[in-house]
């Protein structure tokens, strides 16, 4: 069993709270000279709301698990793709090197690519060796390997039932 857990780098709380201090700031100073109203009292209290909902969303943790029935993602309020694949649906897996940034423009879930066979949802946190998982008529799947043994033990498994296997260079 291949059992993984993900985030998207805490670097962006830091952001959030840097714009949430400046927004408040900048919001009380203006109020200060026009007078207080409940409008100011409510902008204030709507921007923190959202601030600390965006910071929710992205410490939220995503799950990835392989094992004999198959690979189950969990990545909740974001399971844009598959939850759950089983393996007789995949045609074959290969790995690559990748970079959040570079490749999808951003960190947790990303969708690249616009026809159903050509599209790969990838669940990218960090720069790594990432697995492929090729579906038939369905988006492909990539995720982040970080327990290269474990799995390995999943792919000689997989290999056993006829997935072309690539393994990691």
């Amino acid at each position: 069993m291949y059992r993984d857990e993900f985030h998207v780098p805490k670097s962006f709380l830091w952001v959030i709270g840097i714009t949430t201090f400046t927004s408040t700031v900048m919001m009380v100073a203006v109020s200060s000279k026009s007078g207080w109203s409940a409008e100011v009292a409510w902008a204030i209290a709507a921007t923190l709301g959202i601030q600390v909902f965006a910071a929710w969303l992205i410490m939220r943790p995503c799950r990835i698990e392989a094992n004999a029935d198959g690979l189950s993602i969990q990545y909740r309020p974001f399971n844009f793709g598959p939850k759950k694949v089983e393996w007789s649906q995949v045609l074959r897996i290969y790995h690559a090197k990748v970079d959040p940034m570079g490749d999808y423009m951003g960190y947790g879930v990303r969708i690249k690519g616009r026809k159903r066979e050509g599209r790969v949802i990838a669940y990218a946190f960090e720069e790594g060796m990432y697995a492929f998982v090729v579906r038939q008529n369905a988006a492909t799947v990539a995720f982040q390997i970080t327990r290269s043994e474990e799995w390995n033990a999943i792919l000689d498994a997989l290999e056993q039932r006829g997935i072309s296997i690539e393994r990691i260079p």
